[in-house]
């Protein structure tokens, strides 16, 4: 009886800490979001790994896996192509730790407590593919909000043309989406499985 109740208990904290967590990772894309728009750069607030935080909010809030999970992924993409541009000389900006990092750590919890639907990888490439249309639309060309105008820099050499490097960014992409899905959820299972000895 004292196990049952232990663990009703816990399931009702987890509850009550999914949405906490989702509000926090809105607050996280928000407060960045306010640092952009003070020095007048609306459009920085659509980067993919700015977004993500977004639907990570969205998706615990929800408690909809497969909304936190195309916010993980996108992440987990953005998160080193964050550091390779700051380690290449990109400006790093403070708030953005809460996009990059806070965010998506309390994305990976949503994760562990939600899972990671099959097919969340497709759906991510979706959410890219859209989101550089739509960047392509409204966004300044000179920003190239996730390069939808331009080879990013540093890859000029190795494209004849934006398209090319589109194709081949989205191609590289869904594999590594789909690696990351796949190994994820093979960690999930195995957990479950220890939880179950």
């Amino acid at each position: 009886m004292r196990l049952s109740s232990a663990v009703t208990a816990v399931r009702r904290d987890s509850d009550r800490a999914m949405p906490l967590a989702g509000m926090a990772a809105l607050v996280c894309y928000a407060t960045h979001a306010a640092f952009h728009l003070v020095h007048g750069r609306w459009y920085d607030l659509v980067w993919a790994c700015h977004l993500a935080a977004i639907l990570v909010g969205v998706g615990l809030i929800a408690r909809n896996s497969a909304i936190n999970g195309i916010g993980v992924l996108l992440g987990l993409m953005g998160l080193p192509l964050w550091l390779a541009d700051l380690a290449t000389g990109g400006q790093f900006y403070p708030s953005s730790l809460l996009t990059h990092v806070v965010a998506l750590a309390l994305g990976l919890y949503g994760v562990a407590r939600l899972g990671l639907p099959s097919g969340t990888w497709w759906k991510t490439i979706a959410t890219l593919i859209a989101l550089i249309a739509i960047c392509r639309l409204t966004t300044p060309a000179e920003a190239n909000i996730n390069v939808a105008f331009n080879i990013q820099r540093g890859w000029v050499d190795y494209f004849t043309s934006h398209v090319s490097y589109l194709a081949v960014t989205i191609g590289a992409a869904s594999v590594y989406f789909f690696v990351v899905e796949r190994v994820v959820r093979r960690l999930l299972r195995l957990r479950s499985e220890a939880h179950a000895l």
